[in-house]
Parts: C-alpha cells; sequence; structure tokens
C-alpha cells in the first residue's frame, strides 16, 4: 500500500519547498505553450523569498502543503477576496511524479473547509485555457466556467478561464 501525504497549513519555513513544487509543476504544465525565459520571469519577480513572505502576512490567504516522507509535494492557497466577495483557490499544484494520487483532490477540499468557515459556499479560481489536463480535472469535480480573461506571465499573454465550485456544508 502506498504511503499518504499528510496535510497541513504551511509557514514561511516552508518557503522553499513550495517554491520547489511551484516552479517544477509550472515547467512541467506551461512549457509547451510559455517559454522558459518568461516562467523564471515571473517566478523570480512574483515567487522571490520577500514575495512569498507578503503573501504569509495577508491575513486573507491561507496556505497548505502535502507532505510525504518529509517531502512537500503539493502546495494549495486560498485568499479571501473582500471586494468581489468571492473565495479563491489561487494555486494548487502537485509535483508531477505525484499527480493521479488525489493528492490534489485532498488540498482542494481543505480549501472548500477553509471556505465554508468564513461563510463562503462557492470556491473559484482561474485556468489556463492552454492547460487542458487541469481544465479537463477541474471540469470533472464540477467547476463551471463563467468568465474568461488574459494572464501575462512575463511577455506572454495567456487567456484564463475563470469559474467557481458550489460547495455544501
Amino acid at each position: 500500500m502506498a504511503t499518504k501525504p499528510t496535510y497541513r497549513e504551511s509557514n514561511p519555513d516552508d518557503t522553499s519547498a513550495i517554491q520547489n513544487v511551484l516552479f517544477n509543476t509550472w515547467v512541467a504544465s506551461y512549457a509547451d505553450f510559455i517559454p522558459m525565459s518568461d516562467i523564471q520571469w515571473y517566478f523570480n519577480n512574483y515567487y522571490s523569498d520577500i514575495n512569498f513572505a507578503r503573501l504569509f502576512d495577508d491575513p486573507d490567504t491561507w496556505h497548505f502543503v502535502a507532505v510525504l516522507k518529509e517531502h512537500t509535494v503539493g502546495y494549495a492557497r486560498a485568499k479571501r477576496n473582500r471586494e468581489q466577495e468571492r473565495f479563491y483557490l489561487e494555486s494548487l499544484y502537485v509535483l508531477p511524479e505525484f499527480q493521479g494520487r488525489g493528492i490534489g483532490t485532498d488540498l482542494l477540499r481543505i480549501v472548500e473547509k477553509k471556505a465554508l468557515e468564513h461563510g463562503h459556499t462557492d470556491v473559484w479560481l482561474g485556468v489556463m485555457v492552454q492547460n487542458i489536463p487541469s481544465l479537463e480535472w477541474y471540469k470533472k469535480l464540477g467547476f463551471t466556467f463563467v468568465e474568461e480573461s488574459p494572464f501575462q506571465m512575463g511577455k506572454t499573454s495567456v487567456n484564463h478561464l475563470i469559474g467557481y465550485r458550489t460547495i455544501a456544508p
């Protein structure tokens, strides 16, 4: 029987492990339609240690990790957007070699629980149109996509589908 990961709310000490999950998953997911130079630029500008520290300081943002044998293999970030009155799953990444084991689904459930704790019955997210495996996975889980907006990663602009899934208490 395969070892199951443990899940917990993360903290600034997890930054480098989370950065590893983000970068390696981005390369696997986006390199077919976003140049590596743009992936690297975006990562360096938005996920530097300093910028990550700011994310941890935001009282409307929560971070969760999946840990397997002391290695971080998945990451989710949730954010309450008070202006839009929406609760967002801003990031959900699982290292490619650990995908298909239910880790992403477990992280999504943790985010949904946090949304319910804060009075939200929908979880919103954005997915790049060209990220077909993720888009299909979210659709299979019942997400409905209702908006489209551009997303800029370096010099590359990609369309982002914005959708939601209603959750039950």
